[in-house]
């Protein structure tokens, strides 16, 4: 079983990117740039993984890159095509060897291109900064999906932990589901099954795959439907990031306090997508 790492989420501005989480009583870390123009703003929680916000930085890189086959470039660039330039493109598991999940990919048939190194630099709040250093390995469905997924491997770690970035105002301490959606779950359970090295059970209209960071939900129209705002196609979509929060009540105050507009049903506070923010983002205790 795969742990989940982080998610990708677009933006067609960082600066409005960082405005937006911190609104909803997020701790965001300071900006970075990668080696082929995209840059970030990330989220990070106590579990270990991550929303990150994602916008070109530099346009030159970034075209060059997409031009010399780099894999993360081009899901970011397909998913932007097809969509708003602001979404959920990436689900991203947890690797300890990305050369041995890419070979793995390959031979599965269901590699979305060369693996990647990177290198880039990481600074803390205090101002302090030093490099950090990736190996991705990318994979992809077989059949209609407007997702793309890959495995990240943390080559050398941010020394001394992320601190106090993983605080944060609105109380949230973890992931606790993904939601995909399209018209025909069971169709990628096997894709599922090798990526997160997991097996599903079933859910009202859909299957689910537990990790040790939160599940995986792949659904079509369910009564969550109209509470998570998933609208099912043929293609397998990522749609709502829910996550775990110490009390509902602190998380309310907050957002309620920054004037975020909110859905609120049953147990579960919903923000819509706005923004700079990505997708939808859904708060339960």
């Amino acid at each position: 079983m795969r742990n989940l790492d982080h998610f990708v989420m677009p933006v067609a501005d960082l600066a409005l990117a960082r405005a937006r989480y911190s609104a909803l009583g997020f701790t965001v870390a300071n900006d970075a740039r990668h080696p082929f123009g995209t840059e970030n703003c990330c989220v990070f929680f106590g579990d270990g993984t991550f929303i990150e916000p994602l916008a070109i930085g530099d346009s030159f890189a970034y075209q060059h890159a997409l031009n010399t086959g780099n894999a993360f470039v081009k899901g970011h660039h397909n998913y932007c095509e097809r969509n708003e330039p602001e979404g959920f493109s990436h689900l991203v598991v947890q690797s300890t060897d990305a050369k041995a999940d890419h070979q793995a990919f390959v031979n599965q048939g269901n590699s979305d291109g060369n693996r990647l190194d990177f290198a880039r630099i990481f600074t803390k709040p205090d101002g302090s900064a030093g490099e950090v250093a990736f190996s991705l390995a990318f994979a992809k469905p077989n059949i209609r999906s407007h997702a793309a997924f890959f495995a990240c491997e943390i080559v050398k770690a941010i020394a001394g932990g992320r601190g106090r970035l993983v605080s944060h105002r609105n109380g949230v301490l973890r992931t606790k589901r993904v939601i995909l959606s399209t018209n025909a779950p069971t169709d990628h359970k096997e894709f599922f099954i090798r990526f997160l090295d997991a097996k599903p059970h079933l859910i009202p209209n859909g299957i689910c795959f537990e990790t040790g960071t939160g599940s995986v939900e792949i659904v079509t129209q369910y009564p969550g439907a109209s509470k998570y705002g998933i609208v099912s196609g043929p293609h397998l979509s990522l749609q709502a990031l829910v996550l775990h929060v110490e009390s509902l009540a602190q998380t309310r105050e907050c957002l309620v306090q920054n004037t975020v507009r909110v859905q609120e049903i049953q147990n579960s506070i919903i923000v819509p997508p706005a923004i700079g923010q990505g997708a939808t983002l859904i708060f339960e205790e």
